[in-house]
């Protein structure tokens, strides 16, 4: 009975916080047979998803150690810790989709202004992005790639190797960036705390 009420728990909250998702799958793994308040992991597998005005293909997400707490004074279920490892396939029509909602104005002001030039579609082709203008004359065609650290991630210009930090953020983790012919995957993890 537990789990399904987490099931439909997890289900709920992710309705709730993204503006579409479609849910693939969900798993949960816990050593104990008797439900204590832990899960050792759980498994959420989505796409065609918009969380915070980001449009995403496809996420992985693996939770683990997570410990629910019930707040008797509210009746109320709370996470109190927990370890996510993301996976991210993002295509070049999320991310204009992405850039072109005003949520995200600022940072397509930021790329248009580090390009040089306005765009009105993304290529993700032989390891770069290139941005495509609406002016059909404009002959700099300069294609980038993205380079990350631990907690950054940046588009690079190819040919002079200027840098525009498009994610700064100490609370994620980046592990993993690959660009392949048609989109982007991240693998990112963070530590998550729910009240």
């Amino acid at each position: 009975m537990i789990p399904k009420l987490i099931y439909l728990g997890v289900e709920t909250i992710l309705k709730i916080i993204c503006e579409k998702i479609i849910i693939k799958r969900i798993k949960m793994v816990h050593k104990d047979k008797k439900f204590n308040g832990k899960i050792d992991e759980l498994y959420i597998m989505a796409e065609s998803i918009i969380f915070n005005k980001i449009n995403i293909s496809n996420i992985n997400i693996k939770l683990r150690d997570i410990i629910l707490r019930l707040a008797f004074n509210k009746k109320e279920f709370f996470i109190e810790n927990c370890c996510a490892l993301i996976q991210i396939r993002l295509t070049s029509d999320n991310i204009y989709n992405t850039l072109i909602n005003n949520e995200w104005n600022k940072l397509k002001e930021s790329i248009e202004s580090f390009i040089c030039k306005s765009f009105e579609s993304i290529q993700i082709n032989n390891n770069s992005i290139n941005f495509i203008s609406s002016d059909t004359f404009s002959k700099n065609n300069i294609s980038y790639s993205l380079q990350y650290d631990e907690n950054t991630i940046s588009l690079v210009n190819n040919i002079n190797e200027e840098k525009l930090s498009i994610l700064n953020d100490k609370n994620i983790i980046v592990r993993n960036l690959f660009l392949s012919q048609n989109y982007i995957e991240l693998e990112l993890s963070s530590s998550i705390i729910f009240n």
